[in-house]
């Protein structure tokens, strides 16, 4: 559980720079009414499935909403693009989380278990914020592989109702924080737990920059 973030850093080895401002964003809606947040409309959705614990935090559902993969071409070889500019794709995944937080004192410790707790995550910043209309967390770190930076992360943390809780986060190329949070922000804004139960069948709908 503590490494759902560290398994995405090493899976999808982030490396290229990230794109600009302002994606357009399409509303989700979890298919069982846990949630509903706007993700980048182009990119792919892959639904969370719910992962009971016996011990600790379980996973009630959740998304990953991921940049598609380009399709090979004889300019990939050489990493450029018409021109010889360099091709510039986006690599920044989004995820939403729905966990069980009933073993959770507070919330540092739901912070800490998730995410600071492992050696490899280096905090760059923390502050106050709000997930769903309740008091959060937001940590921006680093993540060290091998001795290296691997990859960024910027997580916002919820207790929700003590019962059940939130995470929002991405994971971007290192370094690049200061062009990845307007987006994240309204991503983050966006996010409202527990959708009425009539609009869980509702699919992405194209929202506004």
């Amino acid at each position: 559980m503590r490494r759902w973030g560290l398994a995405a850093v090493v899976a999808l080895a982030l490396s290229a720079c990230s794109s600009g401002p302002s994606r357009e964003l399409a509303r989700y809606y979890d298919p069982s009414g846990l949630f509903a947040t706007d993700l980048p409309a182009a990119n792919d959705i892959t639904v969370t499935s719910p992962q009971p614990a016996a011990n600790g935090p379980g996973v009630l559902g959740g998304v990953i909403s991921a940049p598609p993969q380009p399709s090979p071409s004889p300019s990939d070889a050489f990493g450029t693009g018409l021109g010889g500019q360099p091709v510039q794709s986006d690599r920044t995944v989004y995820e939403a989380l729905v966990v069980t937080t009933d073993g959770f004192g507070d919330l540092p410790a739901m912070v800490a278990y998730f995410l600071t707790g492992n050696p490899g995550v280096d905090v760059q910043a923390e502050r106050d914020v709000q997930v769903g209309g309740a008091a959060g967390r937001l940590v921006v770190a680093d993540i060290h592989r091998g001795g290296q930076t691997t990859a960024s992360v910027a997580a916002a943390f919820s207790l929700g109702d003590g019962r059940t809780g939130y995470i929002v986060a991405a994971i971007f190329p290192p370094g690049t924080w200061a062009g990845e949070e307007a987006d994240f922000l309204r991503v983050l804004r966006s996010f409202e737990p527990s959708v009425p139960p009539a609009l869980r069948a509702v699919p992405l709908v194209p929202q506004a920059a």
